[in-house]
């Protein structure tokens, strides 16, 4: 009895130590070769990798306004493996039918549960993010491994709204993933300047699209672990980069004088409903532009279309294309000046207002004699302007509007600027020399043309335009990292023939030329209007249809703003829509304020003087021709 006992009591005993020999064995073998392959199995399931953006670099005007920055906002995000999970999936249900988990477990099969639960979370989120309950269910379905990002760009209001949901419906597997926003504090002003960013943060356009990669930080990350409830296990946070925030960027846009233009060019759509309208202002000594804005344009926060017009969110200053008509003058007058083949003085026989050359007539708006060259200038006459230029011959003169930009990109750095149309000399018509003269067979940009008129203020010199002012890191305070305009400047023309074109120029805006409209009481100043007939592709000049223009800049003799007005197509019911009656008087209004935003004094304070009795000057409302 005893003796059977003892057998099998050691026959038990074998069994147990071959039982854990196997055992011990089969742990063996795991842990040496298949720990890592377990591991990452079990990694894969509560450890993941968080990326950590980049703080988007903010953008200032020259004065430190904030124009654009990013906010923090929330994607809402699902977790697909624990929306699976059988506890969270009752505890839901239970919170939905008033009863306890356990009950859930026994009142419904396994994956019943998981689709009943996956219909309650669908329902009660479906509002919150404006997604039809039947979409957002057929998604949590479709998708099982990873993860589904349900909303993106939530703000802080609405996601503590949306966190108190998911406690009190006792949602698990979803949560609250912070990121960040582009968030532009005057969205209706310097739109197309700025540009925008896509959902991704990515710059589409504007400055935002130019210094992109300025202004994008670099990403950083960290690796953690989430429980069954998808809270962080801040114990078990592992490996952390942190991120590297974007670049400031600093703009030599200057907010007062930009709300100055802006509210001018709303006031010409209101007036002359015309198809586009654009104004620039740039001190020509530096280059940079201290305003610059079109219509139509767009909301920076809607994307939409402002004041009932279609959304244009391409900057039209440096996209669109127009002929400049008579502001072109200045190429061939600075030209013939610059080879000492006219001055001012020279006189020019104007014919009377008709002549005819290579086979085509030249026409003026008023029959004119014999005139100086500055009065010709400022009396805009086609023909003086040709038998000013025709010196130059066709080379030449080509020579000398290559010189001043035309035919080339700026450079500025804005996104989409386009170099404009000139054909060479080798292409041109019999009528080509005479039409380019007056500012046709030619296409510009807005920008190409103000940037002519700012070689003339500043002395025969092309100082390259910039809107960029600086650039600095994040806490750097007034140390920039990166100065703005390190272009090099090149002469167009001499000194002397620029300051005789400022001559004409000034002559321009007393009562004997067509820009008197555009003249400021105490201030000397000088410039040139353009009224182009339009030209539409595959049509042809359309019949009354005009592009109104005015440049202009002051004080006369030492230029330190500049400034152009482009009208396209304005709507006039008493006349042809001239540059002089339809643009100078904008300008006018902008300069009127410019001047004290910047500081210029007044160099002829004898002329701001109140009036005493009405002028009668122009009693008739007649207007003087181009």
């Amino acid at each position: 009895m005893i003796a059977n006992l003892k057998k099998r009591l050691t026959i038990a005993c074998l069994l147990l130590v071959t039982l854990l020999s196997v055992l011990s064995g089969r742990l063996i073998y795991i842990e040496l070769f298949c720990s890592e392959n377990l591991g990452e199995r079990a990694r894969d399931r509560y450890e993941y990798r968080e990326l950590l953006t980049g703080k988007r670099g903010r953008i200032y005007d020259g004065s430190g306004e904030l124009l654009a920055r990013n906010q923090t906002v929330y994607s809402l995000v699902v977790d697909c493996f624990h929306l699976k999970d059988q506890g969270l999936a009752c505890k839901g249900l239970a919170t939905k039918e008033g009863i306890k988990a356990h009950e859930i477990r026994k009142k419904y099969h396994p994956d019943e549960i998981l689709a009943r639960y996956r219909e309650y979370v669908a329902e009660e989120i479906s509002s919150f993010i404006r997604v039809p309950v039947e979409e957002l269910g057929r998604t949590l379905r479709e998708k099982t491994v990873g993860e589904i990002v349900l909303a993106k760009g939530i703000e802080d209001d609405f996601s503590r709204q949306l966190t108190e949901l998911l406690r009190e419906k006792s949602i698990g597997g979803l949560y609250l993933r912070k990121g960040e926003k582009r968030y532009y504090p005057s969205p209706l002003s310097l739109t197309q300047v700025i540009g925008y960013v896509d959902q991704e943060g990515v710059g589409v356009s504007g400055v935002e699209k130019t210094l992109n990669e300025v202004l994008t930080g670099i990403p950083g990350y960290r690796y953690c672990e989430r429980d069954r409830k998808s809270r962080e296990i801040h114990a078990y946070r592992g490996l952390q980069v942190d991120p590297v925030p974007g670049k400031d960027v600093y703009l030599t846009i200057n907010m007062a004088l930009q709300e100055i233009l802006e509210r001018e060019l709303d006031a010409v759509i209101d007036r002359h409903r015309p198809e586009m309208a654009t104004a620039i202002f740039m001190n020509p000594k530096t280059g940079e532009v201290l305003a610059m804005s079109s219509r139509p344009h767009f909301d920076l926060a809607t994307r939409k279309g402002i004041r009932g017009m279609p959304p244009v969110r391409r900057n039209i200053a440096v996209t669109d294309l127009y002929q400049p008509g008579s502001t072109f003058k200045v190429v061939g007058y600075g030209a013939a000046f610059d080879r000492g083949l006219a001055s001012p003085m020279t006189e020019i026989d104007c014919e009377m207002g008709y002549y005819i050359r290579d086979g085509s007539p030249l026409r003026d708006h008023h029959p004119y004699g014999v005139l100086t060259a500055q009065m010709a200038f400022a009396k805009s006459s086609n023909i003086g302007a040709y038998k000013v230029a025709s010196p130059l011959n066709r080379e030449g003169f080509h020579s000398y509007a290559q010189k001043f930009g035309f035919g080339s990109k700026t450079g500025i750095e804005l996104n989409a600027e386009q170099s404009g149309w000139m054909s060479g000399v080798d292409k041109w018509s019999k009528s080509s020399f005479s039409s380019r003269t007056m500012g046709y067979e030619v296409s510009v940009t807005p920008m190409q043309m103000l940037m002519a008129c700012s070689v003339i203020a500043n002395n025969g010199v092309y100082q390259p335009p910039t809107i960029i002012d600086s650039v600095r890191e994040l806490g750097s305070g007034d140390i920039p990292i990166l100065k703005g305009n390190m272009k090099a400047a090149r002469r167009v023309v001499s000194a002397k023939a620029a300051a005789q074109v400022r001559q004409c120029m000034v002559e321009t805006l007393t009562k004997n030329g067509t820009g008197s409209k555009a003249k400021l009481a105490g201030y000397s100043m000088g410039g040139k209007t353009g009224t182009a007939r339009k030209y539409i592709e595959n049509v042809g000049y359309a019949s009354g249809r005009y592009t109104a223009s005015f440049m202009g800049f002051l004080p006369a003799e030492d230029p330190q703003l500049v400034g152009l007005i482009v009208v396209d197509d304005p709507s006039i019911t008493n006349g042809p829509a001239y540059g002089g009656s339809v643009a100078g008087p904008v300008f006018k209004e902008i300069i009127a304020d410019a001047v004290k935003i910047i500081g210029i004094e007044p160099d002829l304070p004898e002329e701001i003087e109140p009036e005493t009795e009405t002028s009668l000057a122009n009693f008739n409302g007649l207007e003087i021709g181009e």
